[in-house]
């Protein structure tokens, strides 16, 4: 698996943890029905994606033994 792979995989990961996370986190402030809660469930998700995309990437990336360089190199 080489390293575009990877931020590929870790957008996808990260997209549906935070997509999860804001849902139930803003049910707890909001009601479903309220005015505001998908404008406060994409604030939330927004927030929670730039959070948590480095963090996943790097695991991916420690936990695959890719070198981020030694990749580039090859398409060259």
């Amino acid at each position: 698996m080489n390293y575009n792979m990877v931020v590929i995989v870790s957008g996808i990961i990260c997209a549906i943890i935070s997509y999860l996370l804001s849902y139930y986190l803003i049910m707890l402030i909001l009601e479903e029905s309220s005015a505001f809660f998908k404008m406060g469930q994409l604030v939330l998700a927004v927030a929670l994606m730039t959070t948590l995309y480095a963090p996943i990437k790097y695991l991916l990336i420690k936990y695959m033994n890719i070198d981020e360089f030694e990749s580039e190199n090859k398409n060259d």
